[in-house]
This record gives structure tokens, C-alpha cells and sequence, in this order.
């Protein structure tokens, strides 16, 4: 019996095509973690530096000082995660660049009004008056804003590892500044409010040149209101749904530095706070490296109506937040057991509970972004609720005993991450951002 030649081409298609269904996904896996890892690398020598130069400042110091330094941080980073309404993820999802041009125009109008409202905030609560504090508060939350914008425009354009590179004066200067200031005699706090606020200025500046003509290329144009308008409009979800998702993602995130503060041992306390914070800079390297990766990767796919994407992408960031920071922790363990610092025992000591925790964090901002884009923030803002509650009643229960406490919220955080990620993975079309896709085109 003979076989048409249009029945073969077709039966050659489809067993290429399958063919391609069953390489592709661990070809594209492959691509991910090879960029994941160069931006990791250019991450590595950055936050190098700067933990060389925290660690230093450990000695001029006491360390009570962290407990009371990590709250500060963790208004300032809640603040600057709402500074934009989230609207900042319709920048890397904009089908064009007019399109891209009017979101930027929308971030810098929110950003003005979250500025006035901190500043107003601040004056209200301090009778009239703007101390230092505010106003570092509100130049803080300005360099963050000015800088995720953008980091923003580079992983649009796929430049996200030559704007990570500007950040290298940031990491010299910011230590530089915190050491001098502390040894000149300035109040440590103080020091460190002002450090983090040149620092983050100077980064923000680097990652400006770096990224001019993209900058130039969306501030330039002219400012089209209505337009601007519909897309706020349309577009309620991100800084309503997406935003209290967030919000709430980072309220997990900062839960147990609220309780630091009142601990009876102070020691404990700073100790605790200053893993939270060194432990901050791998987890911060982690999401910052697969984040921008999946978050240009989905938005091409959604731009070209590529409805295909590998489900094992999904696990990818709590996979590699896993073996990131179970190093970490059998490093310390192996360093303390040999007893090669034994001025580091504490430290050493509570490190696990700490990496444990810091681990479901680094995961957990990936996952928000691609929950984002899948648009499904509704089941993960209640996700976030139950975490926060549920790790608010062990630390409140188990604050007698806070580094159990902090090993218990930390297994509560790897169970939500473990959760977002499945749930992800079970979504009918992972790849494909249908509530902005929805928004894209009702602006148009």
C-alpha cells in the first residue's frame, strides 16, 4: 500500500513536533540556569564587598544596634515595594514602546504621590516637624523607586546583567561611607540610616547611565493623561490584588524583625537581626537573578503568543533557593564544629533557623512576579494572609524561645513556597499573562 506524500510531510511534522515537545522543555532549562547563573556570578562579586564591609562595621558597633536598624529597613523596602502601585510590571509587559513610555509616565506620577504622602506621614506624626529620620525615609524610598525603575527598563530590553554591573559602585561606596561615618564618631544608627541612603543614591545613579537612552527614550515623549488614566484603570488589579499580594509576601518577610526589638536578650536579639540582614544580601542575589530571567522570558512568550512554557520553570526558584542557602547553613555548621570562629558560635549557632527562613523569602518574589503575569493574585494574597497569621501566632506563642520560633515561621514559609509552586505549575496557561494581555489591549 502506498502512502501520499502529504500524509508522510504531515506524519514527519508531527513526530518532529513531538520530538520537540520532549527536548525542548530541558533545552530551555538549560538556557534559564545558564543566565541565572552569569547574573548570579556578576551578583556575587557585588554583595561581596558589601557584606565584607557590614561585617567590618560589626566591630565598631554593638551589635543591640541591628535589631532596631532592621526595622527601619523594613518600612523603607515595605514602602518602595508599594512606591509604584506594582503598575511597574506593565513596563516589562508592554507589547510597544509608546505603550512602555506611558507606563513609565504612570510609575513617576505614583511615585511623586507615594513621596508627598510619606512626607506629609512624617510631619503629622512629628507634630509639624521633619526630622532627619523622614527625610532620609523619603530620600531612601526616592534612590529605590528611581533605581527598580531602572532595573525595570533593563530586564524589558534584556540588559538586565550589564544594569547589575553599574551597581558596583554602590557596593565600594556604601560600605566606604558606613565605616567612615561609624568611625568618625557618628551615632551607629544614624550612620547606617545615612549610608543606605547615599548608597542607594549612588546606585540609583549607576543604573541610570547605565540605562540612559532607555530612560531618555520613555521620559521624552510627551505625557498623554488619558491615556495614562485608562491604563491605571484598567489595570486596578496590580496595585489592589497584586499589591496587597505583595505587601503581604513582604509583611511575611519582616514579621519576625517587628519582635527582635522587645526580646529580653538583647545579645540574642542583634545577633539575630544581623543574620537577618547578612542573610538578606543571598537572598536578595537569588531573586534578583531568577526573577528578571522568567519575568523577560514570560513576556516575550505572551508578546510573540508563544503559549508554551516548561513546567518544571516553576520549581526552578525554590530549587535553587534550596541549595543556595543549605550551603550557607552547612558551611556555618562545618565552620563552628571545627571551631575556626569561636567568637562566632552564637551566630553560628542560629544560623539554620535563620537560612531556613531566608530561603522561602528568596523563592517567594519570582513566584509573585509570574503569579502576577498568570494572573492569579487573588488565591495568592490569600495564600500570604494565612502565612503572615500563621507565623505571627508561633513567634507571639513561641517568643520566649525565638529561635525556635524563627526555625518554625521559616518551615511555615518553605510550605508556602512548595504550595505557590505546585499550584503554578497546575495552572492552565502558566505562560500566558492573561489579565495583562486583557489590559494591553483595551488600552490599544
Amino acid at each position: 500500500m502506498r502512502v501520499s506524500t502529504d500524509t508522510a510531510h504531515n506524519f514527519w511534522r508531527q513526530s518532529t513536533h513531538s520530538r520537540r515537545g520532549f527536548y525542548a522543555p530541558h533545552h530551555q532549562l538549560i538556557n534559564l540556569l545558564h543566565n541565572i547563573a552569569r547574573i548570579a556570578l556578576h551578583l556575587i562579586s557585588i554583595r561581596v564587598i558589601s557584606v565584607a564591609g557590614l561585617i567590618f562595621a560589626l566591630w565598631l558597633c554593638p551589635v543591640q544596634v541591628f535589631a532596631n536598624l532592621g526595622l527601619y529597613l523594613a518600612g523603607v523596602n515595605l514602602a518602595a515595594l508599594a512606591v509604584f502601585g506594582r503598575y511597574e510590571l506593565l513596563v516589562v509587559a508592554a507589547h510597544d514602546e509608546r505603550r512602555c513610555a506611558d507606563t513609565v509616565h504612570l510609575c513617576v506620577l505614583t511615585s511623586a504621590g507615594a513621596l508627598a504622602a510619606v512626607l506629609l506621614i512624617g510631619a503629622t506624626l512629628e507634630l509639624g516637624h521633619i526630622t532627619y529620620v523622614t527625610l532620609a525615609f523619603a530620600g531612601a524610598l526616592f534612590a529605590r523607586a528611581w533605581l527598580r525603575l531602572g532595573l525595570t527598563l533593563a530586564t524589558r530590553h534584556g540588559r538586565y546583567d550589564r544594569a547589575v554591573k553599574a551597581l558596583l559602585p554602590h557596593a565600594i561606596g556604601q560600605p566606604a561611607i558606613l565605616v567612615s561615618l561609624i568611625y568618625k564618631g557618628q551615632d551607629p544608627f544614624l550612620a547606617f540610616v545615612l549610608s543606605d541612603l547615599l548608597g542607594q543614591l549612588i546606585a540609583a545613579a549607576g543604573v541610570y547611565i547605565s540605562e540612559r537612552h532607555a530612560f531618555h527614550a520613555a521620559l521624552r515623549g510627551p505625557i498623554r493623561l488619558q491615556k495614562i488614566r485608562e491604563l491605571a484603570s484598567v489595570n486596578f488589579r496590580l496595585p489592589t490584588l497584586n499589591l496587597t499580594a505583595a505587601a503581604s509576601a513582604l509583611l511575611f518577610a519582616t514579621t519576625p524583625l517587628f519582635f527582635l526589638p522587645w526580646l529580653s536578650n538583647g545579645i540574642l536579639a542583634g545577633t539575630l537581626a544581623l543574620l537577618f540582614r547578612v542573610l538578606d544580601m543571598p537572598a536578595n542575589l537569588t531573586s534578583s537573578s531568577i526573577s528578571p530571567i522568567l519575568m523577560k522570558e514570560i513576556s516575550d512568550r505572551r508578546r510573540n503568543d508563544t503559549l508554551w512554557f516548561a513546567r518544571g520553570t516553576f520549581l526552578l526558584p525554590v530549587a535553587i533557593a534550596t541549595v543556595v542557602f543549605g550551603l550557607i547553613s552547612l558551611g556555618g555548621l562545618t565552620v563552628n564544629r571545627l571551631e575556626l570562629a569561636p567568637t562566632w558560635h552564637l551566630a553560628l549557632t542560629v544560623l539554620p533557623a535563620v537560612a531556613l527562613f531566608q530561603a522561602s523569602i528568596a523563592a517567594t518574589a519570582p513566584l509573585i512576579d509570574i503569579a502576577t503575569l498568570a494572573g492569579r493574585q487573588k488565591g495568592l494574597f490569600a495564600l500570604n494572609i494565612v502565612s503572615v497569621g500563621l507565623a505571627i501566632a508561633v513567634l507571639l506563642l513561641w517568643r520566649h524561645e525565638p529561635v525556635s520560633a524563627i526555625l518554625m515561621a521559616g518551615s511555615i514559609g518553605f510550605v508556602r513556597v512548595i504550595v505557590m509552586s505546585v499550584w503554578l505549575v497546575g495552572a492552565d496557561q502558566p505562560a500566558v499573562a492573561i489579565a495583562v494581555r486583557a489590559s494591553a489591549r483595551a488600552v490599544e
